[in-house]
């Protein structure tokens, strides 16, 4: 979507505004607390995390932080654990979208000789309760996006869990935490995980179609800085198992042509490598797979873990609020090579004295 036909939905990018909501209510409107900057950085396969700063916050007088409704002490009102969901936009707070829901994890200030101590409040979302504690455990006949929905049930999240299709005979659990596991059932899958209000996604990449939005390169693009290299690319991946029932070998297979999301008009990384080198650089695994299916899975998870180390790249542009992990951003105006879909791995979205301002990292397997 053109950045002037996304602007009608954010009140033509003006008046940039945000709001930090705790326990549902707005810190700067109800509570009339200055809160003087947010940061919020969103990332595929990690929980996300967000920041706020408020200003003057201490009464000297006192010789305590203030109150924030003229009842409740800010530092208890902040205490760990306590709900926030933070929004940005432009316009009216009413139309604002909210980039993020947790809790607070972390409080910080600085008692110095060169002014009033400021709070600084910091917190995950929602995959917080998936961070901690380590635990064994197995699960028979079962696929791996079975497992996932019942983690995300007994976190009480909401599930958008896409099947894996597979099951395997016994799926082993070592001393890992909860976001551990899930990432590696992930990444074996060749799916990412992210955490939105309180719904856990477990799903392939959405490395296809169009961008949510335009970015042009000395109008709406501030800046982008692409990186391509074929070191570490690779011009396939052969995963070797053993069947126990068949007592035989098996080989999973993938090649270079075969990365998901790639341009079929352009190249990947392992497309590059075998025009250059004489000796096609393949990866050979031995992995714990117990049927054709499986390495075959596993194979193309690896090809497509490496294809997405080719082009990286970050950029910033004004304050976007649909610019989120996951989604696919369109980039013009960098010349040919350069000029083309990128699917977005991280954003980070902040509100200070200077306006609101959109960082972004992305991916891609072709260049």
């Amino acid at each position: 979507m053109d950045l002037s036909t996304l602007s009608k939905q954010h009140g033509d990018f003006y008046v940039p505004a945000f709001a930090v909501r705790v326990a549902g209510k707005d810190l700067l409107r109800e509570h009339l607390v200055a809160v003087t900057h947010a940061e919020i950085d969103l990332e595929l396969n990690t929980a996300g995390r967000f920041s706020f700063t408020i200003a003057d916050a201490f009464d000297f007088e006192n010789r305590d932080f203030r109150t924030g409704d003229g009842k409740t002490d800010l530092i208890e009102m902040l205490a760990f654990g306590a709900p926030i969901q933070i929004a940005m936009g432009y316009g009216d707070v009413k139309s604002l979208t909210r980039l993020i829901e947790g809790v607070v994890t972390q409080v910080a200030t600085d008692f110095n000789d060169g002014g009033s101590p400021e709070l600084t409040i910091s917190g995950y979302d929602n995959a917080f309760p998936m961070m901690g504690g380590k635990s064994n455990k197995s699960w028979a006949q079962r696929r791996d996006s079975d497992v996932i929905q019942e983690i995300a049930g007994l976190h009480n999240l909401d599930a958008d869990i896409a099947s894996t299709r597979e099951e395997r005979s016994q799926i082993e659990r070592n001393q890992e935490g909860d976001l551990e596991f899930i990432n590696r059932l992930a990444g074996r899958n060749g799916f990412e995980t992210f955490v939105t209000g309180r719904t856990l996604h477990f799903r392939p990449s959405q490395n296809q179609g169009g961008g949510v939005v335009t970015l042009e390169w000395g109008k709406s693009l501030l800046h982008f800085k692409p990186e391509g290299n074929i070191a570490g690319q690779i011009s396939g991946v052969e995963v070797y198992g053993w069947n126990p029932k068949t007592k035989k070998e098996i080989v999973g297979k993938a090649t270079h042509g075969d990365e998901p999301g790639r341009d079929a008009k352009r190249d990947s990384g392992g497309d590059k490598v075998t025009k250059i080198l004489r000796d096609q650089p393949v990866l050979r695994v031995r992995q714990p797979v117990f049927s054709q299916a499986e390495a075959t899975t596993r194979a193309q998870a690896l090809l497509k873990e490496r294809a997405d180390q080719f082009l990286i790249g970050s950029g910033e542009t004004l304050g976007v609020p649909d610019l989120v992990p996951g989604c696919n951003v369109e980039l013009k105006g960098l010349g040919k090579k350069f000029s083309k879909t990128y699917y977005v791995r991280q954003a980070t979205h902040r509100f200070d004295s200077s306006g609101y301002r959109t960082t972004f990292k992305v991916k891609e397997p072709t260049l």
